[in-house]
């Protein structure tokens, strides 16, 4: 099944409209930002349109009560549950495996919930090489495109952010692998305001690099912050 756009609800679709077909969107941030809760949301929205979903999650973060709190009535989530295949890795190499099986699976969305969690792991072993961790990456990243192309299914991918103390700025964990094969990116962090996020157009092919709105996270979903757009 090749569905239209998948749209997110107001004020994300007044960011970016939804996840486009063919290529590889990334949420990226810091912990508690609401990347979760955007992988979540665009996997009932393609269940929502009569897709199905393979959610590859690989830091424990996939939430059956975030599901029905989401979902709103039982039965929408009862169907959900149905139409997702979860898939949990617990290491890098797990994580590789899933997704090069991923050509013998149909599906109308993937999502990797984190990228770079196992990485990450992976990068702390001091037996691992980072080069060869950054290649394995890129390989795993490199798959997720070509299926999406191939395929015309969106995939959408979350990433974690570190201070970089030289420069004062968050870098995206994964560096220039993870930055070359996302097509879109966008920048969600933590405001003032107690439940308030703000995302930021980081990389996109057609909207300008830095526009951004602000949205709270509530037991539906999100919902529009007040002066939200920017």
């Amino acid at each position: 099944m090749n569905l239209e756009m998948l749209r997110f609800p107001e004020p994300l679709f007044n960011l970016i409209g939804g996840l486009e077909n063919g290529g590889i969107t990334n949420f990226f941030g810091g912990p508690g930002t609401g990347k979760t809760n955007v992988c979540l949301i665009s996997t009932l929205e393609c269940i929502k349109k009569g897709g199905t979903v393979i959610y590859i999650d690989s830091e424990g973060g996939f939430s059956a009560e975030r599901v029905k709190q989401i979902a709103g009535l039982k039965e929408a989530a009862e169907d959900a549950f149905n139409k997702i295949k979860l898939l949990e890795p617990k290491t890098f190499q797990e994580q590789a495996k899933i997704i090069r099986e991923l050509e013998n699976i149909e599906t109308d969305l993937i999502v990797l919930d984190s990228a770079v969690a196992l990485y990450r792991l992976e990068y702390a072993d001091p037996k691992i090489e980072i080069l060869e961790a950054n290649r394995e990456l890129s390989k795993q990243l490199a798959t997720l495109s070509t299926y999406a192309r191939e395929n015309r299914i969106p995939v959408l991918i979350t990433a974690h952010t570190f201070k970089n103390w030289d420069t004062g700025e968050n870098d995206i964990v994964g560096g220039d692998s993870i930055k070359y094969w996302s097509k879109s990116m966008i920048f969600l962090e933590k405001t003032n305001k107690m439940g308030e996020r703000k995302a930021t157009v980081v990389k996109h092919r057609s909207i300008p690099e830095g526009k951004e709105t602000k949205f709270l996270i509530v037991e539906e979903g999100i919902k529009p912050s007040r002066f939200s757009l920017f």
